[in-house]
């Protein structure tokens, strides 16, 4: 048994929890000081995981008895072609990707998504205000009840006292009242030719739609931003981020 075969099953022995104290002892000493030794227990961890996750738990005992028989095996001498190998190895690097593509169609979530891109609204970055208002102050001062309270009393609301109060309702998860008046600012703007916050609303009306799982109103929106160079948010929508709410979106 080589010393490659040796390694790997003294770190499959650890994870299953056959080591003794003294044996697990050493070969953390010798992890923190063999990176390649490390990097092979990150993948078998990450590999028992993905087992775990797909609902096959119940096949790692015989994936590990295989293989112990294998590595306990006599050597035999083996000949293999070149054209086999790689087609071994094209086969492995098929089954990985189907097995990470997998892993994130289960793990890809309405709310692992949204708390990817969120980021609480600043009013310090608000453009077009000079004088700050009674709304602004709560909102800044991170009192949302008391932003909706005001804006329900004031009976002209400004554009950016309108996107406040939407955006307190999303913090406080009332997303029918924060989708209606992004909407409702947006609409106003496309009416009057206007643009005030409309990159910011069109972004956080994206957001409210994911975290209410409405991905077939979010996507379009998200893409938009992520299309559009100059919209203030592009930067913040890759197109990994497309692919995985895509993803959502195929599986809701």
């Amino acid at each position: 048994m080589d010393n490659n075969n040796t390694n790997t099953e003294r770190l499959i022995r650890y994870l299953d929890g056959e080591l003794s104290e003294a044996e697990s002892e050493a070969l953390r000493t010798e992890l923190a000081n063999n990176t390649a030794m490390q990097q092979e227990l990150d993948n078998l961890v990450l590999t028992k995981g993905v087992i775990r996750n797909y609902g096959l738990s119940q096949k790692v005992s015989g994936i590990h008895q295989a293989m112990m028989l294998e590595m306990t095996a006599p050597a035999k001498p083996v000949v293999r072609s070149l054209p086999k190998m790689m087609m071994r190895i094209a086969a492995a690097i098929i089954i990985l990707a189907g097995l990470f593509g997998l892993y994130q169609y289960l793990a890809v979530s309405p709310g692992n998504l949204y708390n990817d891109q969120y980021t609480a609204y600043q009013v310090a970055t608000m453009r077009g205000t000079t004088n700050a208002g009674n709304i602004e102050k709560a909102y800044s001062e991170k009192k949302d009840d008391q932003v909706i309270l005001l804006y329900r009393q004031t009976a002209n609301p400004t554009a950016n006292e309108q996107f406040l109060a939407a955006q307190a309702y999303l913090n406080l998860s009332n997303l029918n009242n924060a989708i209606m008046l992004f909407n409702t600012l947006l609409e106003k703007n496309k009416a009057t030719n206007t643009d005030t916050l409309n990159d910011d609303a069109e972004y956080y009306l994206a957001l409210s739609y994911l975290k209410k799982n409405e991905t077939t109103k979010a996507l379009p929106l998200f893409k938009k931003i992520h299309d559009d160079k100059d919209h203030l948010y592009h930067d913040k929508i890759s197109s990994w981020y497309l692919s995985k709410l895509k993803l959502l979106n195929w599986k809701n």
